[in-house]
Order: structure tokens, then C-alpha cells, then sequence
């Protein structure tokens, strides 16, 4: 396992105003700095000093290649604002031993700290700013465990969560910028990771029963508010709110459009069966489910495989009596509520992979539409070497990508036409059923944002 260290820096006031400017915009800045001991494309936490008497934010920072001659460009980003502590707080906890050795890497323009004196500097940080320390934690974990796959069922849980949170970051911005920012700065807690394995750099991850942790739980506090308007609406069912873990609450905002995102889980952890992904567009008033499910590796030549159980034929017949229930509007009155393809039900099978830290890539996939899902398991669909439905990127060539997937919801051009929040809320209900996590968000223009606001707390 990675020891944890890091460094402070000290940046004159000539750059105080143009580099907290640049952090303002973009939660990240770069400069040129002497920094040798350090290898590139290594992730360190470090602190921050813009004054040269107080620390005034804790970051990642990460070393490109070399610019000029003995410095090379460092990348600040996840910034977090500690509003300023000054030293003299932070070397009042410190140890005798350790107030000299902190001291010493304080002053001028800055240093790395020893191994005991960085820690008891990040329990100082964290006494004198208690409502930081989730943040301040987040960022540590960040740098030990970034270098291993997590494994366990719990990963295996989280890993299809975060796929959910990725695609719907990408739908609602039609880019990936967004999600890079978040997914990149996602980290587990240290005390549920075990395990470490320097030689395969694979770690076990294993969540307590009792504990409401999901993958929105290990984002940026930035991201997550403790009210949510959409759970007003389309959770609020007589008998049922006392059972529902609601483990996160997340908002996002692009231009004119900011995105709700519920977590939602009848069951602990361990308990979970997979998870889904409802995407809702107020604006083209179209949803799309997305069902999870985890390939396994066969071997080197044939690569992922998916092996369709009960489960998914269950699944795929309570999609069947939804549309029975629920009429879809599928007649095009407005040029927004024009799609390819009405069904906007869909299964992404994704390569099990582990989970990992610091990265901000999807894992690439297969985007299954319902009807071709059906085809699949039909009379002429793949089958293995034993005559078993089997499902393969070989052998089922028909996907979605996710690039192609998001581009095609973000447009509008697939997805299930409906005006009616209770054909939402029915949905959600009926599939929180099925032992599964569910990831609700909710696209809505910023411009009827007070009035959705409203309604949907009112409602």
C-alpha cells in the first residue's frame, strides 16, 4: 500500500489573482514549478498558500513533463477552499517533533512533508475545519488507492453506478468534460478498502451492511445538496418512503440547464441485485431506463461474455406489461417529441473490469435496445458452443457505443414520449421492486426552474 505524503507550496502575489481566477472558472489551474522528487502523471495532495501565513486550499496536483529548465508544469485541480488557516492554528496541534519538521517545509516556497508530520498536519486541518473533513478525505484516499482495481461485490455495485452517473453526465452535456470532472475526483472511503495487492494492484473494497454508501456518496461536496425536489413527486408513495434509502442527492448546472440525480435503494448493499438508470427530459418530456448488467471474461481470444439468466427474461416481460399499462405516445405532435425509436428502454452490458479511482473514462460496453434485446434471446439469436444463449461484441453487433448512446438521448432521438410525472413515478416504483438500485435524473431547463421547483414540492 502507497504511503500518503504530500507537499506545501507557496505562490507569490503576483500570481494570487490571475491563478484564483483561473480556479474560480475551471476548479483547476497549472503552473511551472521546481518539483523533483516526484514522478510524472503521479497524483499528490497537496496545500496550497497564497498568502505565505495561512493555507488556503488542499488540492490534487499532478506533474506533466518538463517546460524550462529545472521546472516542469504541475495541474492543481479538485480544489478545496479552507478558507484560509492560518499556520500558526495548524502547528498549535502538532507535536513538538513534528511543529519543527512542519515549520521547516512551510516556510519560503514551500516543501514536502515527512510521512508522521503530513499526517498529523491533515488531522490538524481537519480538527480546525471539521466541515471539510469528508473533502479533505475524499482527496487522501484519492492518492492511495488510485493506483488499484477494487474488487468484491461491492465494487462490482458501484462500478454499474458509476457507469449510470457517467452517461447521464454525458447525455446532459452533450460532451464529456463534465464527467471527467466528476468521475476523475471519486474516491471510496480508506477505512472500506483492504487488502492491497502490490503485485496484481488489486484491492478489495468491502462496504459495512449497515452503512448508506453509493457511488454518489464519494463525489465532491460541491455537487450534493440535502434537498431534492424530485423526490417530492415521483418518491412519494403512501407506505413506501419509510422503506427507501434515498443514499444521495447530486445537482448539476450547464448554461441554461441544471440536472437532479437521485439515489434510491430498497435494499443494503450487499443485497443489490444491479442498477438502473432512468434519464427524464423535461424539455422533449422523454425518458429512457438503461438496465445494467456485468459481463465476465472468458479469455483472451473471445473476450467478454454476457450469459442471459432468468432474471433478464423476468425483467424483459415486466417492460412488456409497463407498456401494457402505460400508453406510450408515440404519434409526433411537435418537433420535440419527433424520436427513431419510441422504446426507450435499453440494457448496457458492461466488461467487468473492477472499479478504479482518479479515471474518468466509461467502460465501453454494449447499449442493447429492448427490441433487439428480444431478437437476442429469440430462436435466431447468438447462442455458445453448448447451444446457450450467449451474448458477445462478436456475435451481437447491433450496439450502441457511448458516445453514440448519449448523443442520440441528448438530441431526443430515442426515448419513451410521455407528459405524465405518475407514468415516471409507476416506472420507478415497479423497478425499485426488483431488488435493484435505481439512478433518477432529472434534465430541466434552467428558465422553468422555480417553477418546477414548485410544482414538484407541491405536488
Amino acid at each position: 500500500m502507497m504511503k500518503t505524503a504530500g507537499l506545501i507550496i507557496h505562490f507569490d502575489e503576483n500570481n494570487r489573482s490571475y491563478l484564483l481566477r483561473e480556479e474560480r472558472i475551471n476548479n483547476r489551474f497549472s503552473d511551472a514549478l521546481s518539483v523533483h522528487d516526484w514522478a510524472i502523471n503521479q497524483i499528490q495532495v497537496v496545500l496550497l498558500s497564497f498568502t505565505g501565513h495561512t493555507i488556503d486550499f488542499i488540492a490534487l496536483a499532478t506533474k506533466g513533463s518538463r517546460v524550462v529548465t529545472g521546472k516542469s508544469r504541475v495541474e492543481f485541480s479538485d480544489l478545496v477552499d479552507l478558507s484560509s488557516v492560518p499556520l500558526h492554528e495548524v502547528e498549535g496541534l502538532l507535536s513538538q517533533n513534528t511543529k519543527l519538521h512542519f515549520m521547516k517545509s512551510s516556510s519560503g516556497r514551500g516543501g514536502r512533508l515527512p510521512e508522521k508530520t503530513w499526517s498529523e498536519t491533515i488531522q490538524a486541518l481537519m480538527k480546525i475545519r471539521p466541515n471539510m473533513a469528508n473533502e479533505i478525505e475524499r482527496l487522501i484516499s484519492l492518492t492511495v488507492v488510485s493506483k488499484y482495481r477494487l474488487r468484491g461485490e461491492s465494487a462490482e455495485i458501484l462500478a454499474q453506478e458509476r457507469e449510470a452517473l457517467g452517461a447521464a453526465l454525458d447525455i446532459f452535456s452533450g460532451h464529456n468534460e463534465l464527467r471527467k470532472d466528476v468521475l476523475k475526483s471519486w474516491a471510496p472511503k480508506l477505512d472500506n478498502v483492504s487488502n492491497y495487492d502490490d503485485h496484481t494492484m488489486d484491492a478489495d473494497l468491502n462496504i459495512p451492511n449497515d452503512s448508506s454508501i453509493s457511488f454518489l456518496s464519494g463525489i465532491p461536496d460541491r455537487y450534493i445538496q440535502e434537498e431534492s425536489a424530485i423526490q417530492h413527486d415521483l418518491f412519494n408513495w403512501e407506505n413506501e418512503k419509510p422503506s427507501l434509502h434515498c443514499m444521495g442527492v447530486s445537482v448539476f448546472e450547464q448554461g441554461s440547464r441544471f440536472l437532479e440525480v437521485v439515489y434510491a435503494n430498497k435494499n443494503p448493499l450487499e443485497r443489490t441485485l444491479g442498477v438502473d438508470l432512468i434519464y427524464y427530459n423535461k424539455s422533449f418530456h422523454s425518458f429512457v431506463l438503461v438496465q445494467y448488467k456485468l459481463m465476465k471474461e472468458k479469455n483472451d481470444t473471445e473476450g467478454f461474455y454476457y450469459r442471459p439468466d432468468e432474471q433478464l427474461y423476468k425483467e424483459v416481460a415486466r417492460i412488456d406489461d409497463f407498456h401494457d399499462k402505460i400508453k406510450i405516445n408515440t404519434k409526433t405532435s411537435s418537433h420535440g417529441g419527433f424520436r427513431i425509436n419510441h422504446d426507450g428502454f435499453l440494457y448496457k452490458l458492461v466488461p467487468n473490469k473492477g472499479l478504479q479511482a482518479a479515471t474518468e473514462k466509461l467502460i465501453a460496453g454494449m447499449y442493447i435496445t429492448n427490441d433487439y434485446m428480444k431478437f437476442l434471446l429469440g430462436e435466431s439469436g447468438p447462442k455458445g458452443k453448448q447451444g446457450g444463449r450467449l451474448i458477445t461484441f462478436k456475435n451481437s453487433p447491433r450496439y450502441l457505443t457511448n458516445t453514440e448512446f448519449a448523443s442520440m438521448v441528448n438530441r431526443g432521438w430515442i426515448g419513451t414520449s410521455s407528459n405524465q410525472s405518475d407514468s415516471l413515478a409507476r416506472l420507478i416504483k415497479d423497478f425499485l421492486e426488483t431488488g435493484r438500485a435505481l439512478i433518477v435524473a432529472v434534465e430541466v431547463d434552467t428558465a422553468h426552474k422555480q417553477t418546477y421547483l414548485k410544482q414538484e414540492t407541491c405536488g
